[in-house]
This record gives structure tokens, C-alpha cells and sequence, in this order.
């Protein structure tokens, strides 16, 4: 009884600020207990809880409003509807009807007969609709409660308010008590006002002294932000630096597929001049064969001369004999003319060995080794005479796209062009190279950083204007390096490598240096 009064008499000294406690307050505090001690199906899933208000009294209307603006359920909000003869709220948990309106408690009673809502009633005849159901008897209010309706609606009541049911409340003393309860909390609040007061020169003081270190602190801190600031930057250039060596990393995997697939293709063509050589070794050998037959013939013709010789006297007779030794000359002369052939043939075939073993066999441009041995040339002319070169890296853009979308063949045609483009477009002096896939390389001999920078720029404008007979034009970037003191050839091509990759970053189809 006493939980109850306690809880009842807080509510009552919330929602009052009137000199005196009436009946609805206490009307509203009974419906607040009544939820507070109500657990429903789900309830931890609610956000708040729906109380429908069934009244015309204008005075309860604005103390459940107050209740619903001061009090918590659950640390959840109550959110109170007032009926107004329109379409119910959706999910309510509990219905409060006053007695004026006995026949929409009815209805309701209908209506969420098998639903999870509480009904509370006021002074309603029928007991056995009522679920909690408050009784007036003068200044004296109570309830009471029938247990069925309330377990037919899978509600749980707190065994204490139903041990409680039919208690009656004096709304005259309980004003009473609350005044009491009041002029003793005034009292206490007096005696902790002046506490309070003690307490606050307190803490001026603590406040001027926590000021002081304060100050310290935020100068303290300033250094600090200063600190992570310089933190923070150093630390974005780590991750530019990592998301850098990532980029490379790429590249650099890319680079050694494309070596693989070279390594393949030199591979062929290795065999290829193997099988060459193979002839080439037959050719000899026949030629050494052919050469033995020669020498034989020399023999027999001298053998045939001093014959010629001893019987010159006798010509008539001897005739037959020197028609036929004409013959066997002739044979010899035809020999001759094979032989002869053979060794232009094997010349050429030479040339044409030492032609592939020198050129890209797709764009006939030369290849890497060729690039690399006439850089140690142009290196040494430079350290000895101070003879300026320097370095085209050139790498045509998007060339994927390119193979996917029209084709290989397309691909390698496009890679001819630029390469007849580079033989038209260069001097003699120059060495245009196929350096893999699509990236290729000028060796630009006697000449200086600004002179190869307008060589590149002219050669990028005329890739770019040229028709390769595509939907899209074709681009290319290119990096430029000239040589140094004191650097090799490694470093020299690393320099335009990295030229190169800033032009593809700065947006392909430049050039950079």
C-alpha cells in the first residue's frame, strides 16, 4: 500500500500546480501507475508507449497532456490521443474511457478484444467487461480488477496492484500530505540553498584555480594539435608514398608479363635461327662438297690440257676426244655459275640472320639490344667530347582498349603505322626501337634536353592527327630524359621511365621530362 500511495502522491506532486488535489489527478496518477505495472508482449521492441484518452473534461485532458510532457515509462516517452470520434492511432498499449462515455468503452471492449491493449474504465456497470476499472464513493477513489480479461489479452499486472485492488484513496488527506510533504521539502530546499551557497565561494575559488590550469592545458593543447597536424601530413605522405610504390608495383608486374611474353617470342625466333643455322651448315657443307668437286675438275681439265697438248698433231683423229673434253668444260663452267649462286645465297642469308637477330620482326624497327649498344657508344662520345643524346620513351594510351575493342590485328597495325611514322619523321643519326608491347624509344644522337622536348611535342601532334582508320584517334605520351655526367645507361632509361609514367598520370597524350 505504501509503494503505491508513494508512487501515486510523486505523480500527484508532478503533474499539480494547482493549491489543491483533485480527483482527476488522481484519476491520472491511478492510469499511470496501472501502466507502470502492466508488462506487454514485445515490449522491449516499443519506442514509446500510445495512451488513448477517452474524455470531454478539458482539466483531465491537460493533466494527462502534463504527463505525458514530464513522465517516462521505461525511459520511453508516453505519447497521449485524445479521441475525437476519427481513425484510431495504430499500436496503442492502453485505452482510458471516463464515465461519461460507457458506450465507447463498450465498443472498444469489441474492437480490441483479442489485442494486446489495456482498457481502463471509469465507474463502468458491467463487471464483466472490466479489465481495471476505478470507483468513486465520495472523496474516496478506488479500483478493482478482473484478472481474466486482462491474461485473455496476453497483458501481465504486477502481483502487488492486484493484492492491492479495491484500496481506496482519501483525496482530502492525501492534499494534506502532500502539503505537508511540501513545506518540508521547502524547508530542505532553504537548508541546501544555503549549503549550495557555502559550497559555490568553494568553488570559485577551485573554478579560478581549474582556470589557471585550464589555460595551461589549452596552451598545452595547442602544442598537441600543432603536433598531430604535423602527424597527420607526415602521415599522408606515407600513404601517397605507399599508394605511389603500389602504382609502380603495377607496373612493375605488368612490365615483367609483357617481358614473359617477349622471352616466349625470342624463344620462337631463337629456334627459328637455329633451324637457319641448320641450313646454313647444310649450305657449307654442300658448298665444301662442291668446292672438292671444283678442285677435282682442275685436276681433270689440267690432265685434259697436256692430253690437248700431246695430240695436237694429230687433230683429225683426236677430234671425237676434244668434243667431248668441250663438253666436260662446259659441265665445269655450269658448276661454275652454281657455285657461284650458292655463295650469293648464303651471303644473303647472313645478312637476313643478322638483320633479324637485330630488329622487331612486327615493326622492322630494331630491338633492345641494338638500342643498348649504341647508347654505350653515344655514352663514351659524351664523357670523351661532351656530345649531347638523349632519350624518347613513348608509350601508346589505352592500346588494351584498342586490342578489345577491334581486334589484335588492328592492334599490331596500329603499332606499324607509328613505327613507319617514327622512320619518316627522324634522322638517319637516330635509333627508333620497338622496347616491348606498345611502348617504344628514340635514341635522338646530337642533341640537347630542349631540342628532343620539340622532337617529342612534333612527334605527339602527328600521331595525334594521323587516320589509323579508327572510330577513335589514337594518342600516345611520351618521356623525355637527357644524358648526365657521370650516369649509365640503366640510369638514363630509368629517367624516362619516370617521365613517362608522369605523363601518363598527368593525363596521357603529353609529354614530360
Amino acid at each position: 500500500m505504501r509503494i503505491i500511495i508513494g508512487l501515486i502522491l510523486g505523480v500527484l506532486l508532478g503533474l499539480s500546480e494547482a493549491k489543491e488535489i483533485n480527483s482527476d489527478q488522481v484519476k491520472v496518477a491511478y492510469v499511470y501507475n496501472f501502466l507502470k505495472h502492466t508488462t506487454w508482449q514485445n515490449e522491449a521492441k516499443f519506442t514509446e508507449y500510445n495512451l488513448l484518452v477517452v474524455s470531454k473534461n478539458d482539466n483531465l485532458k491537460n493533466m494527462f497532456s502534463m504527463l505525458s510532457s514530464r513522465k517516462l515509462l521505461n525511459d520511453k516517452k508516453i505519447k497521449v490521443y485524445f479521441y475525437d470520434g476519427t481513425k484510431l492511432p495504430a499500436n496503442l498499449q492502453a485505452i482510458y474511457t471516463d464515465s461519461e462515455n460507457g458506450a465507447l468503452y463498450e465498443k472498444f471492449f469489441r474492437e480490441y478484444e483479442s489485442q494486446n491493449v489495456l482498457l481502463i474504465s471509469d465507474e463502468y456497470k458491467d463487471k464483466q467487461k472490466v479489465m481495471i476499472n476505478l470507483i468513486r464513493n465520495g472523496d474516496m477513489i478506488a479500483f478493482e480488477i478482473n484478472k481474466p480479461n486482462i491474461i485473455n489479452r496476453s497483458l501481465q499486472i504486477s502481483p502487488d496492484l492486484i493484492l492491492l485492488g479495491g484500496t481506496e484513496i482519501d483525496v482530502a488527506k492525501l492534499y494534506k500530505s502532500s502539503q505537508n510533504e511540501l513545506k518540508e521539502q521547502k524547508e530542505t530546499v532553504v537548508e541546501l540553498n544555503r549549503k549550495i551557497k557555502e559550497k559555490n565561494g568553494e568553488l570559485a575559488e577551485k573554478i579560478a584555480a581549474i582556470e589557471i590550469q585550464k589555460k595551461g592545458l589549452i596552451e598545452q593543447q595547442s602544442k598537441i594539435d600543432a603536433q598531430n597536424r604535423i602527424i597527420a601530413q607526415q602521415l599522408q605522405s606515407i600513404n601517397d608514398q605507399q599508394n605511389t610504390i603500389a602504382s609502380q608495383q603495377t607496373e612493375v608486374d605488368t612490365i615483367l608479363k609483357n617481358i614473359e611474353v617477349q622471352k616466349e617470342k625470342l624463344q620462337n625466333e631463337e629456334k627459328k635461327i637455329a633451324e637457319k643455322e641448320d641450313v646454313f651448315k647444310y649450305l657449307l657443307k654442300s658448298h665444301d662438297e662442291k668446292q672438292a668437286a671444283i678442285t677435282q675438275a682442275k685436276e681433270e681439265l689440267e690432265q685434259l690440257n697436256t692430253q690437248i697438248a700431246r695430240q695436237k698433231k694429230n687433230l683429225v683423229e683426236k677430234e671425237g676426244v676434244i668434243s667431248t673434253q668441250k663438253g666436260v668444260i662446259a659441265i665445269l663452267l655450269v658448276l661454275f655459275g652454281v657455285i657461284a649462286v650458292l655463295i650469293r645465297y648464303v651471303v644473303k642469308q647472313n645478312a637476313l640472320l643478322n638483320a633479324l637477330s637485330q630488329t622487331d620482326h612486327l615493326t622492322g624497327l630494331y630491338n633492345r639490344r641494338v638500342l643498348l649498344d649504341r647508347m654505350e657508344n653515344e655514352i663514351q662520345k659524351f664523357t670523351r667530347y661532351g656530345t649531347p643524346f638523349s632519350m624518347l620513351f613513348i608509350d601508346v594510351d589505352h592500346f588494351k582498349t584498342i586490342n578489345d575493342s577491334y581486334g589484335h590485328d588492328k592492334g599490331d597495325r596500329v603499332l606499324k603505322l607509328i613505327a613507319s611514322l617514327m622512320n619518316q619523321h627522324t634522322r638517319d643519326t637516330d635509333v627508333c626501337v620497338r622496347w616491348g608491347g606498345e611502348e617504344f624509344m628514340i635514341l635522338a644522337a646530337n642533341t640537347d634536353l630542349d631540342k628532343s622536348l620539340k622532337l617529342a611535342e612534333n612527334f605527339r601532334e602527328l600521331v595525334e592527327a594521323f587516320d589509323f582508320h579508327l572510330d577513335a584517334n589514337v594518342t600516345i605520351s611520351i618521356g623525355v630524359a637527357a644524358i648526365e655526367p657521370g650516369q649509365n645507361k640503366d640510369e638514363l632509361i630509368k629517367n624516362a621511365d619516370n617521365a613517362l609514367y608522369m605523363a601518363k598520370e598527368s593525363g596521357r597524350n603529353c609529354v614530360c621530362y
